[in-house]
């Protein structure tokens, strides 16, 4: 058999085509929009552009960071006509730190653009538009947020150590020394954090500092995959004391999560007053980082659900039964479930406290199916659900042969839940009611409520 001999000409033949050269020059250029992730949005010659740090409306001076067949990316170098809706950011992180993306944008330009482009999602990915547009909710723009989780990075070249967040599009930290969208006493907290850590003998044992904050206390975990020495540790438990917060370690996966020795941790609870309701909950649970939405947001719920003394309703991914109790103030009984088993008996136990027994709660994993629960089925006129992000498609089909009345979805991805919402419209309901909740103010981020009904026709 002959073999093949690779000549100069073959391997030329064979050789990558070079990248073409990123054109780097400067040029204005005329805002039109802005994308889901906060940049500006133009169209130069037809093809999309995206152009960090500018907004609707402006002219700008810009350069390209990367060329695609399919849309550019641009970084803006001067603002040459300004949108009447810019405004100069709070926090001298911004534009380096990836967790705010629009604190150049007024408040009130954020909750509109927010709401346009949910809606916007929603009749282009589910082919539905709300009979009605609710008020968007809206609560504290600063020291809003209850939970956040941070790095450990290294400066190269002191070699300082600080708490970080992710950069804009990276996964590099960015040093941070401030954060005015955490609520103060987290806030607080990290310039004295960042000043311990370069005291420290070994301070890169710790690899995530996870900040969790109650109504009266406060919880901060270390995350380390290497032992901490007995002084650092020493050092943590009194720097975290005299803050206010309680000391959490975790050196492995999530069930490793424990009280610091020789600590005596207090109960973390958030009170839902409007409903007379006190929920506990642990570090490692899931809760609403918002409070101030969080509790417009079930007032709202409730409002939209009307339960009332003959209602069985079936509240899914209930958590620790931050819908599931208020519902059960006013229902006949609400059926709560959960796939994480400590958050379950988390909301056992707030439904004991707060002598609640008509709130009831099971483990089940809602990605699965679910018609052959015991729980399911059994005469439920109303749904709420609170998916995560990848929403809520296999529970479409058996919640429409379940048949309720009313389902009432909060979501916190307008994508899913516009995919979602076509096809509860497929199967017989119409979206009657519908409005977005700044739950994170100066971010992209988008939480919505909606509410279908049954079509009786």
């Amino acid at each position: 058999m002959a073999r093949f001999s690779q000549t100069k000409s073959s391997r030329r033949f064979y050789q990558q085509p070079k990248k073409a050269q990123l054109d780097t020059t400067p040029f204005e250029i005329d805002i039109s929009g802005l994308s889901h992730d906060g940049r500006g949005l133009a169209r130069p010659a037809g093809k999309t552009a995206f152009i960090q740090g500018a907004l609707p409306g402006e002219r700008v001076r810009a350069r390209y960071t990367q060329q695609k067949s399919k849309y550019d990316e641009a970084c803006t170098l001067e603002v040459l006509l300004a949108s009447p809706e810019r405004t100069e950011p709070l926090c001298p992180h911004f534009n380096q730190c990836g967790g705010c993306q629009l604190q150049h944008l007024t408040s009130s330009a954020q909750i509109h653009h927010k709401q346009q482009q949910a809606l916007n999602q929603l009749q282009r990915i589910g082919g539905v538009s709300p009979e009605t547009i609710l008020q968007p909710l809206e609560s504290e723009h600063w020291h809003y947020r209850r939970r956040a989780r941070l790095g450990i990075c290294k400066e190269k070249r002191s070699g300082t150590l600080s708490l970080g967040f992710r950069q804009q599009q990276s996964r590099q930290l960015v040093a941070i020394d401030q954060c005015p969208v955490l609520e103060l006493r987290a806030d607080q907290l990290i310039p004295q954090f960042n000043q311990l850590l370069n005291q420290l003998q070994q301070p890169l044992a710790i690899s995530h500092v996870e900040i969790c904050l109650a109504d009266t206390s406060a919880a901060l975990v270390l995350r380390h995959p290497k032992p901490l020495l007995a002084a650092d540790q020493h050092a943590l438990q009194t720097l975290t004391s005299t803050l206010g917060f309680d000391l959490h370690l975790q050196p492995g996966a999530p069930e490793t999560l424990q009280p610091a020795p020789d600590s005596q941790p207090r109960t973390l609870s958030y009170a839902l007053p409007e409903q007379q309701l006190q929920l506990n909950f642990q570090p490692g649970d899931f809760t609403q980082i918002n409070p101030g939405i969080n509790q417009q947001m079930i007032n709202l719920a409730l409002q939209l659900l009307q339960p009332g003394p003959e209602d069985r309703i079936l509240d899914l991914f209930c958590g620790l039964g931050n819908f599931t109790l208020p519902l059960a103030r006013q229902a006949k009984e609400v059926v709560g479930i959960e796939a994480i088993e400590t958050m379950v008996a988390q909301g056992r136990a707030n439904a004991a406290h707060n002598q609640l027994d008509n709130a009831i709660f099971y483990a089940a994993d809602l990605t699965l199916p679910i018609t052959d629960k015991p729980w399911f089925g059994t005469g439920f006129n109303k749904v709420l659900l609170d998916p995560p992000r990848a929403g809520a498609y296999e529970l479409i089909e058996p919640l429409a042969k379940l048949g309720a009345a009313q389902i009432l979805y909060i979501s916190c991805d307008p994508a899913t839940l516009a995919r979602d919402a076509g096809e509860l419209v497929k199967r017989g309901y119409r979206l009657t009611h519908w409005g977005v909740m700044n739950m994170f103010p100066h971010t992209t981020h988008v939480e919505s409520i909606a509410l279908f009904a049954k079509d009786r026709s």
